[in-house]
């Protein structure tokens, strides 16, 4: 062969190609190299080894075939492919070639393209390791590399496109100078560098540096939060103290992104992000719990992560950035992911000790309604405990729900969003709950602040219309007191303007019942009864009231102005049931109830029988 003599010096145990000593070794000890060199460097390590050990070798044989006299460069390349053959790597073949040339033969342009036929890398990696993804014959791309490079004088880079230990039928490669690989290659020129291990170590170096003042921050920003959590701080705080750590701006929204608090922006910086953040947001879906994601808005970026509290979505932190800020490392998510953890301990905190508060109040109203307080004087005190000056006038709301007498759940959800609605009002109004109904009392100069008692009320109604718009509230309102011992009577009164109020207002003051509520002041129970007697004799009498279903029945029917549809439907019969009710009541009472002179003196006895408590229904 034109490449060189190998001779045998058998007695000397002495391997020479073209004058150059050579070691014969199995291909299999190869395999063996490669797999120690995976578990020990890695194979993102391994594959740079093997490059490098692959160009040096290419660029060993093509010094050589310099050293002789070739008619053309491309004669001069064509000897890599009988190195190759000579040493046992591989049957190559090539199956393209392209060189271009500007005088003096410089090689401006070369592309070829060719295959390797045994490459022995392929046989052992199979041996070895079985089938892989990708094309891992380095040593024979380097190889090709590295010898084209030398001979060239430029820098020409092979890529091996498919593999036979990647189950492609055999093993292609494509070689070129770098410039027209489009920065296809740059992984592989890294892997070339001689200090590319140096480098790496470097790298690994900063690495490992900035892992470990990241460390330091995490730790000292975690030992920072938890005083502040320990110290019962709020949210402001602890943006405070993040902000002074990282000095990256922070925001923490609730679900709906208004702020509750933030650090290192102003309100009006804030107020132009936040155009800009909810024009980006709109039609997005909210971020899922654990989901942490970087967001790039027109005229800023953040990251956000959800603040998660008792399973479910609470709201949002996030880290504010501008645009020309590229770099947002992973130890910011990290922080912010700490940072979201110790606001829902913070919110958990402060919704604990409100509710348990907020239990605490209900019970004292419950108390004052019951009467179980004793003297005025000791009502007074213990409003004090709550900042609530209790000889101020006040009003009593009762609010009914037509499902929550069967649904404890419905009804504790109910009391603790009335809760939660008057959670940042000003002093003044204490919420609990009395057989099934939620109540408020709310104080006069409390209302100041509202619009009135009815706004008031039309307020706390569509909030609870729009949080359980399934299940609407009817609200009863009594008359204005300014005697704390009233406030049982001040009850009853809301309560019966639910009971005898019309059906179809949604609100009711006891104040619009009009003469009915002057007889239940007047407290005239027992002419009231003699009236009813006599009214409605046989069905009321003054035993037990065993036709309590038809005056129910007769009350529903009245008050609905005689509709029979509304009132089947009011009392859940069928409609024969209630016609035979109907006829059953009038043939009772000898009068018509559609008559409109004897139904209005039925309904207000009715009323009048219901305020008084003398008929339940």
């Amino acid at each position: 062969m034109n490449v060189g003599e190998l001779l045998v010096k058998e007695q000397d145990g002495v391997i020479t190609l073209d004058g150059e000593r050579i070691v014969l070794t199995s291909s299999a000890i190869f395999g063996t190299l490669r797999k120690d060199l995976t578990e020990n460097l890695g194979t993102k390590r391994m594959k740079g080894f093997l490059m490098r050990y692959g160009w040096n070798l290419g660029a060993a044989d093509a010094k050589k075939a310099l050293e002789k006299p070739y008619a053309s460069i491309e004669e001069a390349l064509r000897q890599g492919v009988q190195f190759h053959m000579l040493k046992g790597y591989t049957n190559a073949k090539t199956i393209s070639f392209e060189m271009e040339q500007a005088p003096g033969g410089i090689v401006e342009s070369i592309h070829v393209t060719g295959m390797w036929q045994n490459s022995y890398e392929a046989e052992e990696y199979l041996r070895m390791f079985g089938e892989t993804d990708e094309p891992i014959c380095y040593t024979l791309t380097g190889y090709a590399s590295g010898f084209y490079s030398t001979i060239c004088k430029r820098e020409i880079i092979f890529k091996e496109i498919t593999c036979r230990a990647a189950g492609d039928p055999e093993c292609r490669y494509v070689g070129r100078p770098v410039e027209e690989w489009a920065g296809e290659v740059e992984e592989e020129r890294r892997q070339y560098e001689n200090n590319a291990i140096i480098k790496e170590l470097e790298e690994t170096y900063e690495q490992l540096l900035e892992e470990r003042n990241n460390l330091s921050k995490a730790a000292l920003i975690h030992k920072r939060l938890s005083e502040e959590v320990m110290n019962g701080n709020d949210l402001t705080s602890i943006a405070r103290v993040i902000y002074e750590i990282t000095e990256i701006p922070i925001v923490i929204e609730d679900v709906n992104y208004r702020m509750l608090a933030s650090a290192g922006v102003s309100f009006d910086e804030y107020e132009q992000i936040q155009i800009d953040f909810q024009q980006t947001m709109k039609g997005q879906q909210p971020l899922r719990l654990g989901q942490t994601i970087e967001l790039r808005a027109v005229q800023h970026r953040r990251v956000v992560t959800p603040i998660v509290l008792q399973n479910k979505l609470f709201g949002y932190c996030s880290f504010l950035y501008t645009l020309d800020e590229v770099n947002i490392g992973e130890s910011d998510r990290m922080i912010l992911e700490r940072a979201a953890m110790v606001c829902s301990m913070s919110i958990l905190n402060e919704k604990t000790s409100f509710e348990t508060e907020e239990r605490i109040k209900g019970n004292f109203l419950e108390q004052i309604l019951s009467r179980q307080l004793g003297a005025k004087e000791e009502i007074y005190k213990r409003g004090g405990y709550f900042q609530l000056d209790l000889g101020q006038p006040f009003y009593i709301i009762v609010l009914k729900h037509a499902h929550t007498e069967n649904d404890f759940y419905l009804h504790e959800k109910i009391i603790e969003e009335i809760v939660h609605y008057f959670k940042n009002s000003k002093p003044g109004i204490l919420i609990g709950q009395k057989g099934g109904t939620a109540v408020i009392l709310a104080q006069k100069s409390r209302l100041l602040e509202a619009g009135g008692i009815q706004e008031l009320g039309e307020k706390l109604r569509d909030h609870l219309k729009n949080t359980y718009p399934k299940f609407p509230v009817r609200i009863g309102i009594s008359t204005e007191s300014d005697d704390i011992e009233r406030a049982s009577q001040c009850y009853d009164e809301a309560l019966t303007a639910l009971k005898i109020g019309r059906r179809d207002a949604s609100i009711v003051a006891f104040d619009d019942l009009g003469i009915t509520s002057i007889l239940v002041h007047e407290q005239n129970k027992e002419a009231v009864e003699q009236k009813a007697r006599h009214l409605l004799h046989p069905l009321f009498q003054n035993d037990q009231h065993k036709e309590t279903e038809l005056l129910q029945t007769m009350y529903i029917f009245l008050l609905n102005g005689g509709n029979l549809e509304k009132t089947m439907q009011d009392l859940s019969i069928s409609m024969s049931g209630l016609r035979y009710r109907i006829e059953k009541i009038e043939s009772l009472l000898g009068k018509k109830l559609r008559d409109p002179e004897t139904s209005y003196e039925f309904i207000f006895i009715l009323k009048a029988l219901l305020a008084t408590k003398k008929l339940t229904f």
